[in-house]
C-alpha cells in the first residue's frame, strides 16, 4: 500500500495527516513553545489515527533509511513515546536519530566522531555499536551500589566524570535527567567534555507547559543525605530491579537556560513527530530532543 493511499483510507482529516508525516520543530524559549501548546495539544489527541498510518504501512528507520514492514512493528500501549517499537529502538529513540542525521548527514560522518552514550545495555546502544567507530565509541552505566558483577562496563557518575577536558564531539543521554542528583553540576560536566562545536543531544520526561523544575528528591549538599518532598518516586531500571531507580525531578524550560550557563552557545528543543519514521508521543504528537550547542 502506498503512502498516498493509505491516508485516503484513514478516518483522520488528510491534512493533519500529512503534517504529521514527518514534522520538526525547533524552540529556544518557553514562551514561544506556549502559542504553539494549544494546537500540538489538540494534534495529540489524533495519534490513534497516525498509529493506524503506521500499522499499515510499517516505518522508515531515520538515518539508516531501513524499512521496517507492518510486522516488524510493535505497539505495546497508548504512551506511544515509550511503546512504539521497531528494532529494538523507541519513538524516543528514533527521535534522536532524527535529530542526529539533520545534524551530521550521513552514517560516515557519525562514525567520524568521539561519541559518549551513557548507557550500555539498551537497544539504542546495540544500534550505536553497530554504526559508530567502535574505537571512538565510549558506553558507560551508574554502577552505584549495585551487587552484580558487570566487569565489562565502566561506572560513570554523570556529576563526576572521569574523563578528560574536551574527550568527545557528541554526547547522548537518554531518559536519565530525571534521575541526577545535581543536573547544574551534570551540565557543567558534560560541557567539560565535550570540544568546542560538539553536541550534546537528550531525551528525558519533561515539564513541558512550565519553567521550573517539579523537584521530587535532593541530595542535602552539606550531608550527602536524601530529603524527599512527598512520596519517593522511581522508574524502572533493569540495573535495580527491585528498587528502580529514583526519580529527582521533572526538568521544566529551566534546563535550557542551566545548559546555558553551563557554558553552551546553543541550546533548544526540537519536537519531532513522524509516523513515517515511528515517532509519536503522548499528550505530544510528537517526542521533545534537546539539543546544546559547546
Amino acid at each position: 500500500m502506498t503512502q498516498a493511499l493509505a491516508v485516503e483510507q484513514m478516518p483522520l482529516s488528510r491534512s493533519l495527516a500529512m503534517d504529521l508525516h514527518h514534522r520538526v520543530e525547533t524552540y529556544r524559549d518557553l514562551g514561544t513553545f506556549q502559542t504553539h501548546l494549544a494546537r500540538l495539544l489538540a494534534q495529540g489527541r489524533s495519534l490513534g489515527d497516525c498509529v493506524q498510518l503506521t500499522e499499515a504501512l510499517g516505518i522508515i528507520e531515520p538515518f539508516t533509511h531501513r524499512h521496517i514492514p507492518p510486522d516488524g512493528v510493535q505497539i505495546l500501549g497508548s504512551n506511544y513515546r515509550e511503546t512504539l517499537m521497531a528494532n529494538d529502538l523507541l519513538s524516543r529513540n528514533r527521535g534522536e536519530l532524527c535529530v542526529l542525521e539533520k545534524a551530521y548527514g550521513s552514517l560516515e560522518a557519525l562514525a567520524s566522531l568521539d561519541i559518549y552514550l551513557v548507557e550500555y545495555f539498551t537497544g539504542f546502544a546495540a544500534w550505536m555499536r553497530q554504526h559508530a567507530d567502535a574505537d571512538r565509541l565510549t558506553l558507560s552505566e551508574f554502577l552505584e551500589g549495585i551487587e552484580a558483577n558487570f566487569d565489562d562496563v565502566v561506572h560513570q557518575d554523570l556529576c563526576a566524570l572521569t574523563y578528560a577536558d574536551q574527550a568527545f564531539d557528541l554526547v547522548l543521554c537518554n531518559e536519565l535527567f530525571e534521575h541526577v542528583y545535581d543536573l547544574g553540576q551534570a551540565f557543567h560536566e558534560i560541557a567539560r567534555v565535550l570540544r568546542a562545536g560538539g553536541r550534546l543531544l537528550a531525551t528525558c520526561p519533561m515539564a513541558f507547559g512550565q519553567k521550573e523544575h517539579i523537584v521530587k528528591a535532593q541530595r542535602n549538599r552539606e550531608t550527602g543525605e536524601l530529603e524527599l518532598f512527598g512520596v519517593a518516586e522511581t522508574h524502572g531500571d533493569p540495573l535495580r530491579p527491585e528498587e528502580g531507580s529514583l526519580v529527582y525531578q521533572i526538568p521544566g524550560w529551566a534546563m535550557l537556560d542551566e545548559l546555558r550557563a553551563a557554558g553552551f552557545s546553543d541550546v533548544m528543543l526540537h519536537h519531532v513527530t513522524s509516523w513515517k519514521h515511528g515517532v509519536l508521543g503522548s499528550d505530544l504528537p510528537g517526542v521533545l530532543v534537546l539539543e546544546a550547542i559547546r
